[in-house]
């Protein structure tokens, strides 16, 4: 027996619904029947538009879409979106614009919305960063936030501290700019429930870390640029739970290969069982080659390679500064460390 488009039940457009986000939804397959419609645009079948962006580009939207389906949104700046606070079932959002609207867009929201989970953060520079977490703060149902400062190198202007304490559960925060623990000292309280961390680094001292604690941190990811091995140790003493660190970006030799402190790493955080490696670093081209240090590194599950294709070729040459690369995965396995191999200085 054959069956016309026009006659399938609404519960088979529904799985054929599920294949398309709202964009292709919204634009391509909008009346095809009248009993796709209904399924698209009636409240009491409770489809969920997911994957819908407003830019630019969109200057209308269907007359029959209600905003209160729609669970995923990414909106930009200079749309013709006036409404978004009839978004009452929205659980990730996605604003990219300058901090000044995005601020406004969030009061908008955390007076209607409760719902929402996941929210993204895409502005030009961090200079109002103090002022994006304040207008956070309010959005209770939050667990997951990501904040990117993907163009200008700016400094982050003092503001409204940050200190409500919010229920983030995953922390994503990479910048174009100069940034330092310092920096976000004011904001830390409000990141106390924090489990998941994945930040640029590009300053770390001492002195810039403050004597916060990150109780419930279990799985932190760094991109360091000139950071001191004592200060990743230190960094690490900060987060008693943590179990996984990932470490990447460009470092010197000091302590990271030449009288490496990675045990001390180890052993200065008791629950941090495994350690994932990829950092880059600038030495002469026979300083590493060296059987102790290699060997020495191996014990630890690492890998120094030298990056450059004409390796053997430099190895007879006088020695000049070239790229190398420090990989590999640390594993902790019964509380036993890796056996400690000494390294020349």
């Amino acid at each position: 027996m054959r069956t016309t488009i026009d006659r399938l039940y609404p519960d088979i457009w529904l799985q054929v619904f599920e294949y398309f986000n709202a964009q292709e939804l919204c634009f391509s397959l909008i009346h095809i029947t009248k009993q796709a419609d209904d399924v698209l645009f009636n409240i009491n079948h409770r489809f969920c538009l997911r994957g819908l962006v407003l830019d630019t580009h969109v200057q209308i939207l269907p007359e029959q879409l209600l905003l209160r389906q729609v669970i995923s949104l990414e909106v930009h700046q200079n749309n013709h979106l006036d409404n978004i606070q009839q978004c009452l079932e929205l659980r990730s959002l996605k604003l990219i614009g300058h901090p000044e609207w995005i601020i406004s867009i969030l009061e908008r929201i955390s007076q209607a919305n409760s719902e929402l989970e996941q929210l993204t953060l895409v502005v030009p520079g961090i200079g109002l960063l103090h002022n994006l977490f304040a207008s956070i703060s309010s959005l209770l149902s939050l667990r997951r936030l990501e904040i990117y400062g993907d163009q200008l190198e700016e400094r982050i202007k003092s503001g409204t501290s940050f200190l409500a304490q919010t229920k983030i559960e995953q922390f994503i925060f990479h910048s174009c700019s100069s940034l330092s623990w310092n920096d976000l000292s004011s904001m830390l309280p409000g990141l106390f429930n924090i489990r998941f961390l994945d930040i640029t680094l590009l300053h770390l001292s001492k002195t810039s870390l403050c004597s916060f604690v990150f109780p419930k941190l279990r799985s932190v990811s760094l991109i360091l640029l000139e950071v001191s091995f004592d200060c990743i140790i230190q960094l690490a003493t900060t987060m008693p739970s943590l179990s996984k660190l990932k470490l990447n970006g460009l470092v010197d030799a000091e302590g990271f290969v030449v009288n490496n402190k990675w045990l001390s790493l180890l052993e200065s955080c008791s629950s941090l069982i495994k350690v994932t490696v990829s950092l880059s670093l600038e030495q002469g081209t026979n300083c590493y080659y060296n059987e102790l240090i290699q060997t020495a590194l191996h014990g630890l599950n690492l890998n120094l390679r030298y990056i450059d294709d004409d390796y053997e070729y430099d190895l007879d040459r006088d020695n000049q500064f070239r790229w190398w690369n420090l990989s590999g995965v640390m594993i902790k396995k019964g509380g036993h460390m890796f056996e400690k191999y000494q390294t020349p200085s």
